[in-house]
């Protein structure tokens, strides 16, 4: 699998490549319609210099061609790449005659067609030997030769031209220049600008990688940290300050989940020791009362009498175990009830208030129901009976509960399902207690003095209203009651 240091770098290479052969040939473009143009305005200052030496004296029109004067013209001059040419005609009537022609042509028959159709704009031609050139053809009237004499002694009269009456016949000037120095200079530009590229482009491949690699320095930090991470530093923390943007959303989460994995390691913790020590105290009842009953004869209703208490403190561990079984298996429950689930609220309130009345000393006046008995609830019947039946143990083993000031239960439907409300007096429950109630095994001396309770009742009623996708919360009702409210799914199975 690809890295991401090696994947960016290889992006941002291929990035910088694409945009170094684009302005390469933006470059080679540019540089090459300037130098035609700088070409051109040669070209086209060599006809116009020889525009200039084109004489008409009323009768016939002479060009004053002088080899010397430019070499490259002349016949000497024709090496390959530097000699020059030009055809000059004349019109004559309806024909066109060859007026002058450069001394590099010799002999040869150049341009092929005797005249070209009328004057065009610059372009490239075929050079005589096959040579590549540009050529531009003007077109123009010859001026007419004045006579320099009278021009001398100002005499304008005599200046004017000598034959005014005869119109000065039109002059075709063709001129070609050769275009391989032009065309080696692109050459020589083209390959420089190519190997310049090439080698920046290689050397963007290097750069690019050490650039990302050094951009990704706090990443790599960040990893190997992570990398070190295991259930022993679950207290380690990432320092957002000083990452970049983009991995500072990252640190922060990672520090939560850290935090979050912590709390629920220590929760564990707690309910693991708490549980070993709930069962390690009846186990050891249970030892010393038979090393004890063992250590000397007894007769048949000691052993009676023996028999009954070891079969209590195996009743509350086993009743421990269960306890622990069943908020496990909560935990691990369905996140809501099946569609079928259906229960009858009022019934299942009063079956689980005679149960912990029974248990708690049998006062029916200990507990109030208010509840509609054809109220409907979408949550299997057991369920319900371990979360009610939890919370009214837990009322009447640790509220100040008495008849004049019982718990009050009381079912009704909200607008979002079925509510429960249970309200007992604690008047020694503070706001902070309030936050602990939940945890498995919490306990507050001052205000649960009974001890015989595991600390599970409330752990386990939450989970299971959670794994039927209600709710549980709790609250102060007053400055000594706390009232704990059950919402369940009504019995459609509407939010």
């Amino acid at each position: 699998m690809t890295s991401i240091q090696l994947r960016t770098a290889a992006l941002v290479a291929v990035c910088m490549s694409v945009l170094l052969v684009l302005g390469g040939v933006v470059l080679v473009i540019v540089l090459r319609r300037a130098m035609t143009a700088q070409f051109d305005d040669a070209l086209i200052a060599r006809a116009a210099a020889l525009q200039s030496l084109t004489r008409f004296d009323g009768t016939k029109v002479e060009m004053d061609f002088a080899g010397e004067a430019m070499p490259r013209f002349a016949r000497a001059a024709r090496q390959p790449g530097e000699a020059e040419y030009f055809v000059a005609w004349v019109r004559e009537g309806s024909e066109w005659r060859v007026l002058e022609r450069s001394e590099s042509l010799k002999n040869d028959a150049w341009p092929p067609a005797t005249v070209p159709d009328g004057p065009a704009s610059i372009r490239d031609v075929a050079l005589p030997g096959g040579g590549a050139g540009r050529a531009v053809m003007i077109e123009f009237s010859a001026p007419h030769e004045r006579d320099e004499e009278s021009e001398q002694h100002g005499d304008k009269a005599a200046a004017a031209p000598a034959a005014s009456t005869a119109p000065a016949p039109a002059v075709r000037l063709l001129v070609a220049l050769p275009r391989t120095p032009l065309d080696r200079t692109l050459s020589v530009i083209g390959w420089c600008i190519a190997s310049v590229g090439g080698a920046l482009a290689l050397a963007s491949i290097a750069a690019s990688r050490w650039a990302v690699g050094r951009g990704l320095v706090p990443l790599g930090d960040l990893s190997r940290r992570v990398q070190s991470l295991g259930p022993e530093t679950l207290n380690a923390r990432f320092e957002s300050a000083g990452l970049p943007a983009e991995l500072r959303p990252i640190a922060e989460q990672l520090s939560a989940l850290l935090a979050r994995l912590e709390e629920a390691f220590e929760r564990e913790k707690r309910f693991s020791a708490a549980a070993s020590h709930e069962l390690r105290t009846p186990i050891a009842e249970l030892r010393m009362l038979l090393e004890v009953a063992a250590s000397q004869p007894r007769t048949g209703q000691e052993w009676s009498r023996t028999t009954e208490t070891a079969l209590g403190v195996l009743a509350r561990a086993q009743s421990l175990c269960e306890t622990l079984l069943r908020l496990s298996r909560a935990g691990a429950a369905d996140p809501a009830p099946g569609a079928e689930a259906r229960t009858q609220v009022g019934p299942v309130l009063t079956e689980q208030a005679a149960r912990a009345i029974a248990m708690h000393g049998g006062d029916a006046r200990l507990v109030r129901i208010d509840a509609d008995e054809t109220l409907v609830a979408r949550v299997e019947s057991a369920t319900l009976a371990a979360i009610v039946g939890n919370l009214l143990d837990n009322a009447l083993r640790h509220g100040d509960v008495a008849p004049d000031d019982p718990v009050i239960v009381r079912a009704h439907l909200v607008a979002d399902g079925v509510r429960i409300d249970i309200t007992n007096s604690a008047p020694a429950l503070t706001n902070e207690d309030l936050a602990h109630l939940f945890e498995p095994f919490w306990r507050k001396d001052a205000s649960r003095h009974d001890q015989r309770g595991f600390g599970l009742g409330l752990a386990v009623a939450r989970t299971l209203t959670r794994a039927s996708g209600g709710e549980i919360a709790v609250r102060h009702d007053s400055a000594r009651a706390v009232k704990f409210s059950i919402s369940l799914l009504p019995s459609d199975g509407r939010r």
